[in-house]
Formats: structure tokens, sequence, C-alpha cells
């Protein structure tokens, strides 16, 4: 059996810039002896059936706190994304929600949404063991039903500023995502690059803006999951 989960990007511009989607291949063991962790069964069979997402932009962010005022800017021109698109594209969230005082929480749009014509969840989560430029910073992790709920990914981290800049370059993973198929558990995953359709511009009418007049999203969950009904979204599904 195989688990078909299709994808498609919610974005109006620069669609060149975002690469799909792909399938982690854990690094090979480079130990001196060939015995470092990188030969463990256990550890290449966790990574089994894990994607990741890569960052389209480069991108520094420098914190510094001067009379107990909070400032978090982009540095050029190591950053490409430009200063009139950064101040809505980066959305640093309040402090009060911080886990402390040096852990700045902050989100970023990622454009790509997955969805799946069976019961079926999708898990974000911390690219562990990929090659990145710092490790001062972690994926909030969170975990939904792709059949039930349709909404494009946010890519949301906490960044640690006693550890210095939060450094990101082109290619390297934000993000890493697995699904569990919600019948039989997990099998191999076909990833299928959809269109974004009618049926799903319906779907993500249901869900978007929502957080901004209802807490408590479960029951929603659930009443959304009762309107697919024969509503297939990938194509030949």
């Amino acid at each position: 059996m195989t688990l078909k989960i299709g994808w498609c990007l919610c974005a109006e511009d620069a669609l060149i810039a975002f690469d799909p989607p792909a399938r982690f291949i854990p690094p090979k063991d480079a130990s001196e002896k060939g015995q470092g962790f990188l030969s463990c069964p256990a550890v290449r069979n966790y990574f089994d059936g894990i994607f990741f997402v890569s960052s389209p932009f480069s991108l520094r962010l420098r914190y510094s706190k001067e009379d107990g005022f909070i400032s978090i800017k982009p540095v050029y021109p190591f950053t490409s994304i430009s200063e009139a698109k950064f101040r809505e594209f980066v959305t640093v969230e309040p402090r009060e929600t911080w886990s402390n005082s040096h852990t700045v929480a902050l989100q970023i749009p990622s454009p790509y949404l997955f969805f799946s014509d069976t019961p079926a969840t999708i898990e974000q989560f911390q690219p562990s063991l990929a090659q990145t430029s710092t490790m001062n910073w972690r994926v909030i992790p969170g975990k939904f039903d792709i059949y039930a709920w349709q909404r494009p990914l946010n890519w949301a981290i906490e960044w640690d500023t006693n550890l210095g800049d939060f450094v990101i370059r082109p290619g390297e993973p934000l993000y890493f995502i697995k699904f569990f198929d919600m019948q039989s558990g997990y099998e191999p995953v076909e990833l299928v690059e959809c269109e974004i359709t009618k049926e799903i511009k319906e779907r993500l009418r249901l869900s978007r803006g929502v957080t901004g007049i209802r807490k408590g999203l479960i029951p929603l969950m659930k009443k959304a999951g009762d309107k697919r009904l024969d509503i297939k979204l990938i194509a030949g599904g």
C-alpha cells in the first residue's frame, strides 16, 4: 500500500524560488572507523519516510537590546529578502509569548499545502541531522489532519539570541515533515504535485482566517472533515 499525498504552492508570485519537498536521506557515516551513530540501523530507520522543505532565501537576523528596547533587524547584504518585503514577511510574536527573555518566537509563511484523499496527518518538526548554518534555533512542532483540514504550513521557530545571529541560507532545510495513514499506520508515501483546483480553493476558504474569530479548532476540524464527503483533491485519486 502507498499513502498518496498531494501538495501545491499557495503563492501568487515567485513560484520558481520554491523547490519541491524532497525526501531526506541521512548523510553517510564519515567517522574514522565507520562506527558512528549514523551507522546505527535504528537511527537510519527513524528517517524513513521523512521529507524536508528547503529555504528559498538567505536570512540573517540580529537581536539587540538597549535601554529596555528590543530590536530585531535583518542584516544586509547577506539577507536576500528586501526591506519592504521583510516587514510583511517575518512576524515576531509578542514578548509575553516567548519561552524566556532571550528566546524569540517568530513565524515566516511557508506556502506549501499538503492534503490527502484518505484520513492522514502531517507532522512538522526540527530538521535534525540536516546541514544548517547555525544550531541556535528550533522548529515549533505540530501535527494535524490533512484530510479534514487544508491550510498552508507556517515556519514557526524559537531562536536563542544568546547564541548569536539567526542565519539560514538558500537550500538549507527549514523543517522536516512526515505523514501518517490514520487507517493503517505508516505507509510508503508518494508525493503528488497538484494544480490549485476549484475544490482546493473551496477547502482553503473553510479555514482561512478562522483563528482570528474562534479558539479551539478541534471541533471545527471534525466539522470540516465531515464536509469532505466524496470530494477528491488529488487528480486521479
